[in-house]
Order: structure tokens, then C-alpha cells, then sequence
């Protein structure tokens, strides 16, 4: 068996590994449908226990799902933002005063972010809507 001998890497290159091994744990995320629409979600906040919310008429559709956890506001709002445009997704709105309401737009739906504070966790709610559907 042959081992790898770390000190003849380069002292950049170390740091490069280093960088990408921390960054990695921190951006964690999973994709979660709502109302067709695939919306990603921070690895720290789990979905409700609550059945979703759909509906779709005469070629509107709109769904809604929450998710529980432990993580700052920030880190939430930080998260949205690096990752929806990276999807395509175009901010509309931003509003923070304890929480935060954030709005984003794509191909004809729209994205409705609300992040609050309520007895020592963390309530994501994500909601969906659009035409086309």
C-alpha cells in the first residue's frame, strides 16, 4: 500500500484543498418540487411534517412547503442569493426587519422566500407560482 506524503505539495495548492474542503461542507443543499417547480434548500432545514399546499387552475398553478431548523437568517438569505441566480432565477424583492422576505422571478413564476425567528428555530416557507404550468 502506497501513502500519499502531503508535504511535497505545493503550499497553494494546500490551501486550494483546504478552501474547497471547507467551502463544500458550508453550501450544502438538496432540491425540493414544489408545484413542479424544482426549488433548492439549505442542508440545515428539514421539510414540515405538514402536507404541502398545490393547486392549479385554468393554467395557474401555486404550491407552498415549509421547512424547520437551526440556521441564521443570514446564512439563509446568503444562501438564496448566491444560489437562485446561479439557476437562472432574478431577484424582485428583499426585505429584512428581524426576518426576511425575499421574491424571485423565472420564466413566468415566481418564488416567495420567508425566513422568520419563532421560539428559538428557524421557519423557511417557500412559495410558488406561475402560469404555464
Amino acid at each position: 500500500m502506497r501513502i500519499f506524503n502531503f508535504s511535497k505539495l505545493s503550499m497553494p495548492l494546500v490551501f486550494l484543498l483546504a478552501a474547497l474542503a471547507l467551502s463544500s461542507g458550508c453550501a450544502g443543499s438538496y432540491d425540493e418540487t414544489i408545484a413542479g417547480i424544482v426549488i433548492p434548500v439549505p442542508k440545515g432545514m428539514t421539510r414540515s411534517t405538514e402536507k404541502p399546499v398545490e393547486m392549479s387552475l385554468l393554467g395557474f398553478g401555486a404550491g407552498q412547503a415549509t421547512f424547520h431548523g437551526n440556521m441564521d437568517t443570514e446564512k439563509i438569505v446568503e444562501f438564496y442569493q448566491k444560489e437562485l441566480p446561479a439557476r437562472g432565477w432574478q431577484s424582485n424583492m428583499n426585505l429584512r426587519s428581524g426576518g426576511a422576505m425575499l421574491a424571485y422571478s423565472k420564466e413566468g413564476k415566481t418564488l416567495l422566500i420567508g425566513v422568520a425567528q419563532q421560539d428559538g428555530k428557524t421557519n423557511l416557507t417557500l412559495s410558488v407560482g406561475g402560469v404555464g404550468r
